[in-house]
């Protein structure tokens, strides 16, 4: 799993599906064989996998061929696009079709997400394997995002240092929004992993030379993947781990409150206080000169301003309102839209610069609550080992986990992270092991 997943970032992050596929094909055997063990399996949980399990059938039935007259009654618009299209071809306007607009595109997505689901289950069983050092299960994705910042900081700094224009860093990506995607879903998790060696070495009074250096470690790892997102000249991203830091830092005083009880004082002040404070403070300090620039100017996106985002945004609501019912097709987002598209019309849109949106437009909005009840499962489990189990052994990693997830969340909301498939394998491995039961009981 790990190979597979170094392949698709060093790839161009798996966009290109000739390349995609072999890190495709390497996560689905290690998930076949990671569920083919008959010893310590995890315990079952049919309610969640079977929700996933649900989700990936929605995808699959948009595929499936459908009498006309039906498909007619769940989407009226494709049935009259499509119908009239074969009237002008000369094909029978009554014969089987398709849900989706775009069939073939459906299928090539559904080999994005099935890899994915792959990884999830995979995750969340080795997960339970190694319950007393889950660190083994999380650090490839901490190791590859490590190696992609330092390319992305060589990247940016060498080009400082000759005197050229400096832009932003993207790594092995071809979007340093993506390649900041990616950054900033390793980023807390470093970080916890330092703070749970810290916290064991004291509980045990080791006084080795060992734990220091693991410390060091990971805060060196931590901070070369907070400044890769910051050179990546992201702001989304910025924004985005700054917001989920401090949601994360305000949640630990809550559960310390639910495991200790009120305090009083300045003792119990200080714990609401830092989390606001440190955020300000990265804010205030980290930001190179570029990414300041880049706030400044908030009339371009890459080539996308804003007004054309909020613009985008405007017409997949109008295409939503055409496919509310059964979507576009997974994947077909860029074919359907064209006939709602007001901004830029002799432009092509692949993507709707917003995950929920996109997911609401091609899956319909049984599909989409599907896909928000399984979030919603995923973003639940991980918070209640947050809120209510401090003394467990892996309750740091659920700290880091759940700002992992928080902030590509919020990313989400202005990107398409969950599009690309290296990022995507990379947040489904750790939705895996987020919902692992070893979470809780190691």
């Amino acid at each position: 799993m790990a190979a597979s997943l170094a392949a698709a970032v060093l790839l161009k992050a798996g966009v290109h599906p000739q390349q995609w596929e072999w890190s495709a094909l390497g996560i689905s055997v290690a998930a076949i064989l990671a569920v083919s063990t008959e010893n310590d399996r995890a315990p079952g949980d049919k309610w969640g996998l079977g929700l996933m399990g649900v989700v990936l059938a929605w995808m699959a039935f948009q595929v499936a061929p459908l009498p006309a007259a039906l498909v007619a009654r769940l989407t009226h618009e494709h049935w009259h696009a499509l119908a009239a299209a074969r009237a002008a071809t000369g094909q029978d306007p009554r014969a089987w079709m398709a849900l989706s607009v775009a069939p073939s595109a459906t299928i090539e997505r559904l080999l994005d997400v099935i890899p994915a689901m792959a990884a999830f289950v995979a995750a969340r069983e080795m997960a339970w394997w190694w319950r007393g050092r889950m660190w083994i299960v999380v650090a490839p994705i901490v190791g590859v995002a490590f190696f992609e910042s330092l390319l992305g900081l060589a990247q940016f700094y060498f080009v400082r240092a000759a005197g050229g224009e400096v832009g932003p860093a993207a790594g092995t990506y071809a979007n340093p929004d993506h390649f900041a995607g990616l950054l900033e879903m390793a980023f807390p998790v470093a970080v916890v992993l330092a703070i749970s060696v810290w916290r064991k070495s004291v509980a045990q009074g080791n006084q080795t030379l060992g734990p220091p250096l693991w410390i060091a470690l990971l805060l060196a790892i931590s901070a070369s993947l907070l400044a890769g997102v910051v050179v990546s000249l992201s702001r989304m991203g910025f924004i985005s781990t700054l917001a989920a830091a401090a949601l994360t830092m305000l949640l630990v005083p809550l559960s310390q409150a639910n495991a200790h009880g009120a305090r009083a004082g300045w003792r119990r002040a200080w714990r609401w206080v830092v989390p606001l404070a440190l955020p300000l403070s990265i804010l205030i300090l980290l930001p190179t000169r570029e990414l300041v620039l880049r706030f400044a100017d908030l009339t371009s996106t890459q080539g996308l301003s804003r007004q054309d985002r909020v613009g985008i945004w405007r017409d997949t609501l109008q295409f939503i309102g055409a496919y509310k019912w059964t979507g576009c097709g997974l994947g077909a987002y860029e074919h359907g839209f064209y006939r709602y598209q007001a901004v830029d019309p002799a432009g092509t849109v692949n993507f709707a610069h917003n995950d929920y949106l996109q997911i609401v437009a091609e899956l319909g909005i049984p599909g989409s609550l599907l896909v928000g009840f399984l979030a919603g499962w995923i973003v639940a489990r991980t918070l209640a080992v947050v809120l209510w189990r401090r003394g467990a052994s892996n309750w740091e990693l659920a700290v880091g986990l759940f700002a992992s997830l928080a902030t590509i969340g919020l990313h989400s909301l202005a990107d398409f992270n969950l599009y690309i498939p290296a990022n995507a394998l990379a947040f489904a491995w750790l939705s895996g092991v987020a919902v692992s039961p070893g979470l809780r009981r190691g």
